[in-house]
């Protein structure tokens, strides 16, 4: 009898420890880092990263892509021991935006690392595209000076973009599907077909229908306690022009 209870005993404290084992399996990360970017600026994040730790727990593990829009926690798929493919389904609009490592410890998600998502020469080289698909291109045998065509593509996104009196910009008792902590590229994406209008153009009319709703005026600081209201028609077509849309919102995110 004696020998039944100590055997039993026995398995307890085994089970116990190998209980208090698996708790602390999980390591810290030792090394992170971007071993190649697959996308580029305007396009969806895939990427793959090296990744170094004891004993890699994926539950317990994020990387979340943060830019000027919002954030997104990006996929991730295991391709070998030291190596991870992440990917999201949000365009990185941002020049400056960056990766950010973030490990499950002691009962709390805290980050580990920040990783800037693109060089310089890639947001350079991103630039000149945008510029070019803005830009109308010029007949082959032209004979008007270089810079005509750069002031009529001022005068196109001027006119694309006239004022709207302050009273004019609301649509009286609408309001915004808005479900926090929804960002507000998401958000104009969700309601950009519905009107008509670029991503671009659909975040601009929320902006600019909705002052109060972002921190310090800023278009990167929609708040989170805000309702927000929906543009009128006006407002709307005045960002029509999916070029001048994206050249006002890329002014704003600038400042």
């Amino acid at each position: 009898m004696k020998r039944m209870q100590y055997l039993v005993m026995l398995c307890l404290v085994l089970v116990s420890q190998a209980g208090l084992m698996s708790q602390v399996a999980w390591a810290k990360l030792t090394h992170v880092s971007i071993n190649q970017r697959l996308s580029d600026l305007g396009q969806r994040p895939t990427l793959r990263v090296n990744i170094v730790a004891q004993s890699v727990n994926l539950d317990k593990v994020q990387f979340v892509v943060e830019q000027h829009s919002g954030s997104e926690r990006l996929m991730v798929k295991p391709m070998n021991t030291y190596m991870l493919l992440l990917s999201g389904v949000e365009d990185v609009e941002d020049g400056e935006a960056q990766l950010v490592v973030k490990e499950y410890l002691v009962n709390n998600w805290q980050e580990v690392k920040r990783m800037p998502l693109f060089d310089g020469a890639t947001v350079s080289r991103a630039a000149k595209q945008i510029k070019a698909s803005i830009s109308p291109k010029a007949p082959q045998r032209s004979t008007k000076p270089q810079g005509a065509t750069s002031q009529k593509t001022t005068r196109q996104l001027t006119a694309a973009l006239q004022p709207v009196d302050v009273g004019d910009r609301v649509q009286p008792g609408c309001q915004l599907d808005y479900a926090p902590p929804q960002t507000l590229w998401r958000l104009g994406s969700a309601y950009a077909k519905q009107w008509e209008l670029s991503t671009y153009g659909a975040i601009l009319a929320i902006f600019e229908a909705n002052p109060k709703a972002f921190n310090g005026g800023k278009i990167n600081g929609l708040r989170a306690d805000v309702t927000l209201r929906c543009p009128s028609a006006e407002l709307k077509q005045r960002y029509h022009s999916a070029d001048a849309a994206r050249a006002a919102f890329e002014a704003l995110a600038a400042d």
